[in-house]
C-alpha cells in the first residue's frame, strides 16, 4: 500500500507539472491561433533563473522562485515581439518554426550560461516528508500540487469571468469575427505570451527539485504537455488538466510496477493509443492544432 501512495503522489506531482505547461501551450492557442514550440527551452530557463537566483544572488528560495517567474513574464513578451509578431501575417507552420527555433536558443544560453553541467534545484522544503498512509511522501510535490490546483483555480477564474479571458474565448471560437468587433489582438498575444511564458517558468521551478537541472530538462514536460492537451480536446481546461495527470500517473505507474527502464516510454505509448482510437480527444474538442 505505501508503494502504491508514493507511485501515486509522485505520479500527481508530475500531472501537476505538465498541467502547468500545458495550459500555458493552451492559453496561447486559444489567443493566437499558433503552438508555441519554445516551451521546452522556457521550463530549462526558469528552472535555471531560479537556481541563478538563490544560489548566485543569494535569494531566499520562494524569492528565487516568484523572480524567475516574473523574469519569464518578460522573456514571454520578448518572445512574442521576435518570434511571433514579425510573422503574424505568414503561414501558422513559419510561426511553430520560430518558436521551436526560439526554444532551441533559449537551451544554448543555458549552455553558454551554466554549461551543461546537471545542478540541483533546492525546495523550500528541503528533504522533509509527511507520512500518507504509511508512504513518506516529500512536502514539495504536496507543494507542487497544491500550487497547480491554485493556477487551475485562478485561470478558470480569470478566463471565464474577466474580460481579458472573455475576449480570449471569443478569439478561440471566431477570430475574424473578434477582430471586427475591436478585440486587441496584438495585445492580447503579448499578454497570453508573457502568461504562458510565467507558467513555463513555474513548472521549471516546480521541476528541479525532482529532477536534475539540465539544459534540455524541459523537452519531456514539452511533449507530454503537448499529449495531454490533444488527450483534453485542446482547448477544455479540465480535460487538459486530466490528460495530464493521467500521463504522469501512467508514467510513475508503469515505473514503479513494470519496468523502471521504460518509465518514460509508457505515457508516449498511452497517448498513441488515445489518440488512435480517440483522435478529437477522450473529452471532445478540437482535436488538432493549427500547425
Amino acid at each position: 500500500m505505501s508503494n502504491f501512495v508514493a507511485l501515486l503522489f509522485s505520479g500527481l506531482t508530475l500531472g501537476a507539472i505538465y498541467t502547468l505547461v500545458s495550459l500555458g501551450i493552451v492559453i496561447l492557442y486559444k489567443a493566437t491561433g499558433i503552438v508555441n514550440a519554445a516551451q521546452f527551452g522556457l521550463v530549462g530557463l526558469g528552472a535555471y533563473l531560479a537556481f541563478w537566483a538563490s544560489t548566485d544572488l543569494g535569494l531566499p528560495l520562494v524569492a528565487a522562485y516568484l523572480l524567475s517567474i516574473a523574469v519569464m513574464a518578460l522573456v514571454g513578451v520578448g518572445l512574442e515581439r521576435l518570434a511571433y509578431a514579425p510573422l503574424r501575417s505568414r503561414p501558422v507552420d513559419s510561426v511553430f518554426l520560430s518558436t521551436l527555433a526560439g526554444g532551441f536558443a533559449f537551451v544554448g544560453l543555458i549552455v553558454l550560461w551554466y554549461d551543461a553541467e546537471p545542478r540541483s534545484l533546492a525546495s523550500p522544503f528541503g528533504l522533509e516528508t509527511v507520512e500518507i498512509l504509511g508512504a513518506p511522501v516529500p512536502k514539495h510535490s504536496l507543494f507542487v500540487i497544491v500550487v497547480c490546483a491554485i493556477a487551475v483555480a485562478a485561470l478558470s477564474w480569470a478566463f471565464n469571468r474577466t474580460r481579458m479571458g472573455r475576449q480570449v474565448r471569443a478569439l478561440a471560437f471566431d477570430r475574424d469575427a473578434a477582430r471586427l468587433q475591436g478585440i486587441p489582438v496584438n495585445r492580447l498575444s503579448i499578454i497570453t505570451f508573457a502568461l504562458a511564458s510565467a507558467m513555463a517558468g513555474l513548472a521549471g521551478t516546480l521541476l528541479g527539485p525532482v529532477a536534475a537541472l539540465t539544459p534540455e530538462m524541459g523537452l519531456s514536460p514539452m511533449l507530454f504537455a503537448f499529449g495531454a492537451a490533444i488527450i483534453g480536446g485542446f482547448g477544455r481546461f479540465g480535460g487538459v488538466v486530466a490528460g495530464a495527470v493521467l500521463l504522469g500517473l501512467v508514467e510513475q505507474f508503469g515505473g514503479g510496477y513494470i519496468s523502471t527502464n521504460w518509465r518514460e516510454v509508457f505515457p508516449f505509448a498511452a497517448m498513441l493509443l488515445i489518440i488512435a482510437f480517440r483522435p478529437e480527444g477522450l473529452f471532445g474538442g478540437e482535436a488538432r492544432a493549427r500547425l
